[in-house]
């Protein structure tokens, strides 16, 4: 008996490896064949005619910060600094506990103003809304609401903020690289069917020269785990999602950095507010709204690296950041149960 379970496990190895084999080598070649055709039409606007028309499509880049002090002036700063002629970047303080709330005000002089806050899109409470009096960041809007647990209820809050017909969502704690709306744009501009979300390449931050929140070299991380960090993300990204791309399978879209259609996210009911996975969450309900009324879609990607994230330099940091991830995960999960008490 023992025996017949060894051969049947050593059979399951050995499909399972092949068949995994196999699939890595079909992304590979899917993956070779979309990055020739984005080389082949990323040359059809030129990012000059576009940074300087009036007529390129307004972008809203969305960031939620969750006591964020100790980063949140230098990240805010790096999104401002994004080479795009029509944008805003919201933040969304989700509650913060500490200052963030407080330091955002003192830096970028902000007070608080009057604003036309739709809910389109169900959030936890809004509050008030801050714009600078520095005419240097009038594209900047804080928006102060109630936590709601999750990133996907802080961004349902900045959409409803939002103005222009495509958003950028993002991580507070992200550096972007300055081209990125530019960049991820171009799928949209460049496709005769509608493009409802664009995603790129993530990479770490560790080990990079950043000077006022601007990458200014890039360099691989030095320390182990980040190293495997890296070359995961460029699997994940260049050979994964570059191939899904091809047969317009693409899973989701990143959270730390994604473009997505406004009109179809809100028609397909914005982010499930009590979603840990807001990517794929967002993702598979764009594409449901899509099939169910019967509308051509393209999910698209580009092999560009746009954007870098820091992460856990060694193993014991990274075993608190995941036990801290699963503590957050259980009390949110205890505090759902609890309101439907």
């Amino acid at each position: 008996m023992f025996e017949i379970f060894v051969k049947v496990y050593e059979y399951f190895i050995f499909f399972y490896a092949t068949a995994l084999i196999i699939s890595y080598m079909v992304l590979a070649v899917f993956s070779f064949i979309s990055i020739n055709r984005y080389k082949s039409y990323n040359t059809d606007i030129d990012d000059e005619e576009l940074l300087s028309s009036e007529l390129a499509p307004g972008i809203s880049v969305i960031a939620p910060a969750y006591n964020e002090e100790k980063t949140i002036i230098i990240n805010v700063k790096s999104l401002l600094t994004l080479n795009y002629p029509f944008f805003e970047v919201i933040i969304v303080n989700d509650g913060s506990k500490d200052d963030t709330l407080d330091l955002l005000i003192k830096e970028f002089d902000l007070v608080e103003a009057p604003f036309a806050y739709v809910e389109k899109i169900k959030s936890k409470p809004y509050k008030r809304t801050f714009k600078s009096q520095n005419p240097k960041y009038d594209i900047l809007t804080v928006i102060d609401k109630e936590n709601g647990g999750t990133k996907a209820d802080a961004f349902n809050a900045g959409l409803n903020a939002s103005v222009f017909p495509y958003y950028l969502n993002t991580d507070v704690d992200c550096i972007l690289a300055r081209n990125t709306l530019s960049k991820m744009i171009k799928p949209v501009l460049n496709s005769k069917t509608r493009v409802i979300a664009v995603g790129a390449t993530l990479r770490m931050s560790n080990n990079c020269d950043i000077e006022e929140g601007i990458i200014t070299r890039v360099r691989p991380p030095k320390a182990l785990i980040p190293r495997f960090q890296e070359l995961e993300y460029i699997r994940s990204y260049l050979l994964g999602k570059m191939g899904w791309e091809l047969i317009n399978s693409v899973p989701n879209v990143s959270g730390g950095l994604g473009m997505f259609d406004k009109e179809i996210a809100i028609k397909a009911g914005g982010y499930g507010a009590d979603s840990h996975a807001e990517d794929m969450d967002m993702m598979t309900r764009m594409a449901v709204h899509m099939m169910n009324n019967k509308l051509d879609y393209k999910i698209g990607y580009i092999p560009l690296s746009c954007c870098w994230t820091e992460g856990p330099p060694n193993i014991q940091i990274l075993g608190k950041t995941e036990n801290k991830v699963g503590q957050w995960i259980i009390s949110n999960v205890l505090r759902t149960q609890e309101n439907f008490i």
